[in-house]
C-alpha cells in the first residue's frame, strides 16, 4: 500500500429504463454529449487530472459501448502508469440477481480485489450520471486535512434544479457549523429553497470501504458501492466538499436534453470546458465540418465531419451528420451518423445515431413533449406532411 495514493471506482449500473430507446444498447454513462463527448468522459477526466493511476468500472450489462469508447484508457493517460489502467467488471446486474447462488464468491469480491491490487490507501467512489468538472485532487487534499472518515462532494442548488425524484438522490442537512447532521431524500424536502445536493461522490480510506462492505454483508445489503456508502454514511465522521462549477444530473430524457441545450450558452460551456482541467475524450480524426453556401447555422454546436446544406438553429450536432438542402433542424440533439433529408423538418427532438430522416419528413415535438428516435431508424414522410 502506497501512502495517500488514490484509486477510483465508478458505478455504471444506474437504472436506465427512463432513457429508452437511447439506452437500449448503452448505459447512461455512454450517452453522447455536447457534440463529441460521452458522459463518462467527465469523471474519467477528473480522475486523470488528479493523477489517479487506475480506475475500476462496474458495468451493469455487457459494456460493449463502454469498451468501444474507453479501450485501453490512453485518452485519459491511464495506460502510462505502472500498475495502472482501466479495469472493467461487467454483468453486475446479473451478478446481483444471482449472488445468493454463487456462494463461492462474495458479491463485493471484485471491489476488494481491485482495491488490494491498486496498492492505494484511499479511494474515490462515484456513480456515473453526473456531468461536472470535479477537482478531485483538491477534494482529496481537503479530505486528508479534515481527519474525517468520509468526504462527500455536494453542490448547492435551487430546489427546482435537482431533477426528478429518484430513490438514490439525497440532500445533505447541515448544522450552523456546516457539519453534516442528516441526509434527506429529495421527495422528503418541504420548504427548502436551496438544497445541498449530494453528487454521490465520496473519498474514503480503503480500510473504511472494507469496513462498510463487511457491515453491508452482515446486514444482507447487496448493491452498488456508492449506494452502500450512502446507506452507512452517518455511521462515520463526515467531511463535506462543495463543488461550485456547472453540474447536470442526467436522470431523465428531459435532463439529458436540457444539459445538451445548456452547452449552447457560453457561460455554461465555459464553466464546464474552459477550466484548468480540460475534458478528455477518445480522439477521432476526420474532416472539418462543411458548410454549404446558403446554409444557415445559428446558436449551435456542430462537430467535425458533418455536412450542413440546410438550416440548423439552437441544436447540438454530433460527428458525421448530414443536413441536406432545405432541411430545418431546431432545438434538437442529432447524434452521429444521422442524415436529415432534403426538405425535412426536425424540432424538439433527440435523434440517435445512424438514423435517416427521409426527404420532407417531419419529426416535431415541443418543449414539454420531446420526440426521441432510436438508433438506425428510418423516418419516412407521411403523404399529408409533404
Amino acid at each position: 500500500m502506497v501512502k495517500n495514493r488514490l484509486a477510483a471506482m465508478i458505478n455504471l449500473t444506474e437504472d436506465n429504463a427512463a432513457f429508452k430507446p437511447l439506452t437500449n444498447t448503452r448505459p447512461i454513462a455512454a450517452l453522447p454529449f455536447a457534440g463529441r463527448y460521452r458522459i463518462i468522459d467527465f469523471l474519467l477526466s477528473s480522475i486523470s487530472h488528479a493523477n489517479v493511476p487506475s480506475a475500476a468500472l462496474f458495468i451493469g450489462d455487457s459494456g460493449r459501448a463502454i469498451y468501444d469508447h474507453i479501450r485501453s484508457g490512453d485518452a485519459w493517460d491511464f495506460d502510462s502508469h505502472t500498475q495502472g489502467g482501466i479495469f472493467t467488471f461487467s454483468q453486475q446486474n446479473w451478478k446481483l440477481s444471482h449472488h445468493e447462488e454463487n456462494d463461492y464468491e462474495d458479491f463485493y469480491y471484485n471491489h476488494r480485489i481491485y482495491m488490494h491490487r491498486s496498492r492505494a490507501s484511499y479511494v474515490f467512489v462515484a456513480g456515473s450520471k453526473i456531468i461536472a468538472n470535479i477537482d478531485i485532487k483538491s477534494a482529496h487534499k481537503q479530505h486528508l486535512e479534515s481527519g474525517k472518515d468520509i468526504t462527500v462532494i455536494y453542490k448547492v442548488l435551487d430546489r427546482n434544479q435537482i431533477g426528478k425524484s429518484h430513490p438514490f438522490e439525497r440532500s445533505l442537512q447541515f448544522n450552523a457549523e456546516r457539519e453534516l447532521v442528516g441526509v434527506k431524500e429529495n421527495d422528503q424536502l418541504t420548504d427548502e429553497v436551496m438544497v445541498n445536493q449530494s453528487l454521490n461522490m465520496y473519498l474514503l480510506s480503503i480500510e473504511t470501504v472494507n469496513e462498510i462492505i463487511d457491515q453491508a454483508i452482515e446486514d444482507g445489503v447487496y448493491t452498488s458501492l456508492d449506494q452502500v456508502i450512502q446507506r452507512y454514511l452517518l455511521n462515520y465522521s463526515v467531511n463535506v466538499y462543495e463543488y461550485t462549477g456547472y453540474i447536470a444530473n442526467i436522470d431523465s430524457i428531459e435532463s439529458y436534453y436540457q444539459a445538451n441545450m445548456d452547452m449552447l450558452k457560453r457561460q455554461n460551456f465555459s464553466a464546464l470546458f474552459h477550466t484548468s482541467q480540460p475534458v478528455l475524450t477518445k480522439s477521432k480524426y476526420g474532416s472539418p465540418t462543411y458548410y454549404c453556401e446558403g446554409s444557415d447555422v445559428n446558436s449551435s454546436i456542430v462537430a467535425t465531419g458533418s455536412s450542413i446544406y440546410g438550416t440548423v438553429k439552437n441544436s447540438v450536432i454530433h460527428r458525421r451528420v448530414k443536413v441536406n438542402r432545405n432541411a430545418v433542424v431546431k432545438n434538437s440533439v442529432i447524434i452521429q451518423g444521422t442524415e436529415i433529408g432534403e426538405g425535412a423538418h426536425v424540432e424538439y427532438a433527440i435523434i440517435d445515431k445512424d438514423c435517416i430522416i427521409q426527404p420532407n419528413a417531419r419529426v416535431i415535438g415541443s418543449p414539454d413533449n420531446l420526440i426521441v428516435i432510436g438508433k438506425n431508424t428510418i423516418i419516412e414522410a407521411v403523404e399529408d406532411q409533404a
